[in-house]
């Protein structure tokens, strides 16, 4: 039985599609057979008739249906489904991960926005991303920008987390620039509050082409091999 890893972000388009493939190049390129699963994608390209996350993971990455439930409207999941007057049972979604996970190593699993974003509307409350996480019973990776900003976001992202019993396994800095003085300090600051290994991912001009030879330059390094190691490895549930 695999072992499956939920990507979540500080916010909207924080850039963890990207960090998802980056793992996802990673993890296999070291042996582990990884796939990918997005529960929910919203918002349909409408000249394309496609999903940009879905398409990005076929076309590039090479993972074919890697969703499960799609809506149309680009709005926050909850809302797509009543605009649609859609049904959603998240024991469906649940099933479907445990079946990846009987065939995977690795099953990373991206979420829609962050961990406080509303998957379904019921009559009293709102099913959130972190009860999918809790009912999954899986730890969680958070993406972040690294520009300013970055700090306080990672921080109110990762006390939400412990409040509600999930497991943060590492922290993604996306779009990190080695010159940049802020992306260098809210790294070292983070990493001074918060005792999770990080990981720092470039900005890409042409991430389609660039992706996968940055993953290959990586992982000839024993000291990334080793961090790849303690976060996907020594999980904590």
């Amino acid at each position: 039985m695999g072992k499956s890893f939920f990507i979540t972000g500080t916010g909207t388009d924080v850039g963890k599609t990207i960090s998802t493939g980056f793992l996802f190049f990673t993890l296999n390129k070291l042996g582990f057979k990884t796939t990918v699963f997005k529960p929910f994608q919203t918002g349909i390209i409408e000249q394309t008739q496609t999903y940009p996350d879905l398409d990005w993971y076929s076309s590039v990455i090479g993972v074919e249906h890697a969703g499960f439930f799609t809506f149309e409207p680009e709005t926050s999941p909850h809302l797509a489904a009543k605009l649609l007057h859609a049904e959603v049972n998240m024991n469906d979604a649940l099933k479907r991960l445990k079946e990846l996970e009987r065939t995977n190593d690795i099953v990373l699993v991206e979420g829609a926005g962050g961990l406080a974003v509303p998957l379904i509307e019921r009559e009293d409350d709102f099913y959130m991303t972190k009860d999918f996480i809790k009912n999954a019973e899986i730890p969680a990776i958070i993406v972040s920008p690294s520009k300013l900003g970055a700090i306080h976001n990672v921080l109110t992202t990762y006390e939400y987390a412990l409040q509600y019993g999930i497991s943060i396994q590492s922290i993604i800095f996306n779009s990190f620039d080695e010159t940049n003085i802020i992306h260098q300090d809210n790294r070292e600051t983070i990493q001074r509050i918060v005792p999770l290994p990080t990981i720092s991912i470039p900005f890409f001009h042409d991430v389609k082409t660039q992706l996968e030879p940055y993953v290959e330059n990586c992982i000839q390094s024993e000291r990334f091999t080793k961090l790849i190691m303690e976060v996907f490895l020594h999980a904590t549930y």
